[in-house]
């Protein structure tokens, strides 16, 4: 029994260790909190038969606000957080994405990738298109349906906030801000679940073991991915940052459906 129990630790490190320099690295550049790396990684790599991605969607929040503490760190330091649309956007975040968390006790798993795949594909059209002016957005009334399509897919809100923020604030203050709604809006959606589903409880402790190395393997890789893709954001001219960017999304969104197609 503890030769098992190390391996999963040991199994699970692994996969930690190349998810944080995976999805630190994307945090850092493009504002997302990692769920569109860890939510495909833990689905691949999680061991055990699920009927859903409710687990993995969740694991996924809790690595989401991991990497975004060190991502919304960086940026902090930085200057890239804008206070004003950080307190408009929180409220709705919150409750959006804890209500999405629980939803995915009751969504198939297939609707689940192929929403992942629909919104890696308009994010990757959308920074494709260049924005020739900035406008007011109604921050309050998006919130919401943002948390909860974050909270439902795993995600840290960056993928639709980035887009959404960078029409009425700079490249750099939409990432750096995006990353800090990422933290708390990921943290409640746990929180919130954990204390009022009891049924989560027992998910997490079967992948108690593989989660607990996975997490470990996060955190020592997340400092460092999350620091540095930061400074090369604050450093690169915003052209060339969103044809990368673009390019990006658009392989995580053919990567998601095919999954999804496969699940079916």
């Amino acid at each position: 029994m503890d030769t098992i129990s190390y391996e999963l630790i040991i199994y699970g490190l692994s996969v930690g260790l190349i998810g944080g320099a995976m999805g630190g690295t994307l945090a850092g550049v493009a504002g997302i909190g990692g769920g569109l790396i860890y939510v495909p990684l833990f689905y691949l790599t999680m061991p055990g038969n699920h009927e859903s991605l409710s687990i993995h969607v969740m694991a996924s929040l809790i690595a989401v606000a991991i990497t975004g503490i060190f991502s919304a760190r960086a940026h902090w330091r930085l200057g890239h957080l804008n206070r004003k649309v950080f307190q408009k956007l929180m409220p709705g975040l919150i409750i959006g994405a804890a209500i999405g968390l629980w939803s995915t006790l009751k969504i198939p798993e297939a609707m689940i990738l192929l929403a992942l795949a629909s919104l890696n594909a308009w994010i990757a059209w959308d920074y494709g298109r260049r924005q020739t002016e900035k406008r007011e957005l109604p921050l309050t009334s998006l919130s919401a349906p943002i948390g909860y399509i974050s909270g439902s897919l795993g995600i840290g809100g960056g993928t639709m906030l980035v887009p959404l923020l960078r029409r009425q604030v700079s490249l750099r203050e939409a990432t750096g801000t995006s990353a800090a709604c990422g933290v708390v809006m990921a943290l409640s959606a746990v929180l919130f679940n954990l204390l009022f589903e009891p049924v989560w409880a027992g998910m997490i402790s079967e992948q108690a073991l593989f989660l607990a190395g996975a997490l470990a393997g996060i955190v020592l890789m997340i400092p460092g991915s999350t620091g540095w893709s930061a400074r090369l954001h604050a450093r690169l001219p915003e052209l060339p940052m969103q044809r990368v960017l673009k390019g990006v999304f658009t392989l995580l969104s053919m990567a998601l459906l095919l999954s999804a197609l496969l699940s079916l």
